[in-house]
């Protein structure tokens, strides 16, 4: 069985009207040997006195300077025990965590190929931790990522993603808009609709899919139907 930790909320902060970035820091300082990709599973303490266990993908890279620390995202979802009692936490707080697991990754010859990221929602989190490594290279494959979001509120990370766009040559960011306002010039409707294009414009990318299983399923569907992406060049990871 694996070991369970106790960490600490170092800090937290609203990326968007729904989701809460949760920094958190192992007590005794030892670090969290994790890949990008990873997720953990968190024990939360809930209003009614019980112990709910839930799973969070890693949203940052494995950093040197800080191991035992890690972010991860949570969407406040209304009635729903363990969001709310995370969205509640003050910073100083005390959690339990086991992990990390997971298989969503990049693997050392994945490095060699184009790559294809698409997300929506939280499911950018394990794909920013990837990010986050990649982008400190500045020759390597090309890298593109196609986020779906409702609105313009909703895009999470928004400045670390403009920045990586600009400081990376060869990382293009794109964000769709479910819901976009009236004088939005940029890509619009679900990432289904925009995902094909981008992979042709890769050949012989590796796709990696996040989200929510009914997004994920159509991508997957569409990449290997239309783009012609073989099922060992896409890897994929759902969270609900």
């Amino acid at each position: 069985m694996e070991r369970r930790r106790k960490v600490k909320l170092e800090r937290a902060w609203l990326l968007s009207p729904s989701v809460r970035s949760l920094v958190l820091r192992t007590l005794d300082g030892g670090p969290i040997d994790y890949e990008a990709g990873q997720y953990i599973d968190v024990i939360v303490p809930t209003a009614r006195g019980l112990a709910f266990r839930r799973s969070y993908s890693i949203a940052s890279a494995p950093d040197a300077g800080r191991p035992g620390e890690i972010e991860i995202a949570v969407t406040r979802v209304p009635g729903g025990p363990t969001s709310e009692a995370l969205h509640a936490l003050s910073a100083g707080a005390f959690l339990e965590i086991e992990g990390p697991r997971g298989a969503f990754l990049r693997r050392a010859a994945d490095r060699e190929r184009p790559a294809l990221f698409v997300a929506a929602g939280t499911g950018l989190a394990p794909i920013r931790a990837m990010l986050a490594k990649e982008v400190s290279a500045a020759h390597g494959a090309p890298l593109v990522l196609l986020f779906g979001c409702r609105t313009l509120d909703d895009v999470l990370w928004g400045e670390d993603l403009a920045a990586w766009g600009r400081s990376c040559a060869r990382l293009a960011v794109h964000v769709t808009l479910s819901r976009p306002p009236p004088l939005w010039d940029g890509l619009a409707g679900y990432v289904q609709l925009h995902a094909v294009r981008l992979a042709r414009s890769l050949p012989g990318c590796i796709a990696y899919v996040c989200g929510l299983t009914a997004m994920v399923d159509a991508v997957v569907a569409t990449l290997g139907r239309d783009a012609g992406l073989p099922s060992d060049a896409i890897r994929f990871e759902t969270y609900d």
